[in-house]
């Protein structure tokens, strides 16, 4: 019997949204029927979370650029002119997804279906499209605030069976994961597999290259896209202009290019790269002890786009040469230091390019810059329910059974402190006889990030 239900889905991701935009955003969102934003045709952002173990597929959100801008400024507390560059505005979309794909993911845990979700991606340009991959019907729904709009898309299936797979995941220490991540020779596993791969599927020849050649520009192009979840989190893409895609596909049919028909054979044949390549890097780090799942892969097509992951993953490229053609790959593992690149090496002034920046519009004193340094750094949450003053000879007369009268007043919301500093409000709930805390309204990330005083 199915444990999925898109209408709880449906209900899980309604409910989050509004809530989230409400207390996170001071906004008002409200589900509608049919796309009106001309912005979502435009400049556009896409942030994706992949889900694996017995439930997987994909849960992404779509938005105009504006509209990113606009709750980037909200959740953040700050002017428009403030933003600098897109970083922030990722790190904004990338926690969004993280909260609605971490709710629909509690509620699978709640129906005994074990799952772990990746660390979300960001796809953003304006010129493509994106092939999520063919796990379950496509289901869309669609939310409105004033003028602009934000659409969900999720596909996603059972796996019943697989939660062998993920049965170790978390149960090793934070350091050890570091260890064995970084026992690993990721350049070396990338740039083997790349070369075995295309030569045993597909019998073409690449060599590794240092450097992108002369004359090389990206045209149309399409990428595949896996993602790690587990003990390990990242991305691993794989990427060639569709001229080289066609050929490919022909050579792994056996057929010649002219024969191909449709466009969804190249995406099947990317489809297959990406998962086998990144099955190889899989591979690396089972062996070494860890525990981690491969999401199904993703097709990203088009002329003006970038696929990658959040800042908190640093991403190492590395560049093929074909036949005159020429592949690039990307891996990102979400580790404190990766070694010196074996692939392309770029200068600020490249990466700001791609960015669409200069090197110039990086403000030296961003506070969001170094962030991913302390993000495993654990903190002590406090929830005061209340505060008052007592004199030395009332607190001497406290016995068994005293009780204390408090300022805070019943039913106001109780506070939650990091370090003695207040960063939300909540209510008290109990949930399976153990006490929680509902957050119903919150400081702006910036405030947040400023408490965490070490």
């Amino acid at each position: 019997m199915e444990k999925i239900r898109i209408t709880a889905v449906e209900k899980t991701v309604t409910n989050c949204m509004i809530e989230t935009f409400d207390t996170m955003l001071s906004m008002d969102l409200n589900k509608v029927g049919k796309v009106t934003d001309p912005g979502l045709n435009e400049k556009r952002l896409v942030g994706a979370v992949h889900f694996a173990g017995e439930v997987v597929g994909t849960m992404s959100l779509h938005v105009s650029q504006e509209f990113a801008a606009l709750m980037t400024t909200a959740m953040l507390g700050v002017d428009e002119s403030e933003i600098d560059g897109v970083e922030e505005i990722k790190d904004v979309l990338g926690e969004l997804a993280n909260i609605i794909s971490g709710n629909l993911k509690s509620d699978f845990l709640d129906s005994d279906l074990a799952c772990v979700i990746s660390t979300p991606s960001i796809t953003r340009g304006s010129d493509f499209k994106i092939e999520a991959s063919k796990m379950g019907d496509l289901n869309q729904w669609i939310f409105r605030h004033k003028k602009h709009e934000i659409i969900v898309e999720i596909s996603l299936k059972e796996d019943i069976g697989a939660k062998r797979e993920i049965a170790g995941i978390a149960q090793l220490e934070s350091a050890e994961i570091l260890s064995k991540i970084n026992s690993v020779d990721i350049p070396t596993t990338v740039i083997n597999a790349v070369i075995d791969v295309f030569y045993t599927m597909l019998s073409m020849e690449t060599e590794n290259i240092p450097a992108v050649p002369e004359g090389f520009r990206e045209d149309k192009r399409t990428v595949g896209t896996v993602s790690f979840a587990g003990d390990v989190q990242g991305l691993f893409n794989i990427q060639v202009n569709d001229d080289f895609a066609r050929t490919m596909t022909a050579a792994m049919l056996g057929m010649d290019a002219s024969e191909i028909e449709s466009e969804e054979e190249v995406f099947d044949v990317m489809r297959e790269l990406s998962n086998i390549i990144g099955g190889n890097l899989k591979s690396a780090f089972v062996d070494v002890g860890l525990s981690c799942v491969l999401s199904t892969p993703a097709i990203t097509n088009g002329m003006d786009f970038r696929v990658e992951s959040l800042n908190i993953i640093k991403t190492q490229r590395f560049l093929f040469s074909c036949g005159g053609n020429t592949i690039i790959v990307d891996a990102g593992i979400k580790k404190d230091e990766l070694d010196a690149p074996m692939g392309a090496d770029f200068s600020p002034e490249e990466l700001a390019k791609q960015d669409g920046l200069s090197v110039s519009e990086e403000a030296p004193d961003d506070p969001w810059r170094n962030l991913d340094l302390i993000m495993e750094i654990p903190l002590e949450l406090t929830v005061e329910l209340g505060r008052t003053s007592k004199r030395i000879y009332d607190v001497l007369k406290l016995n068994q059974g005293s009780v204390v009268d408090l300022v805070q007043l019943e039913g106001e919301p109780v506070d939650l402190l990091v370090n003695d500093t207040l960063i939300a409000k909540g209510e008290v709930v109990v949930e399976k006889e153990k006490y929680g805390i509902r957050i119903v309204e919150v400081v702006s990330r910036m405030e947040r990030v400023s408490s965490f005083r070490l």
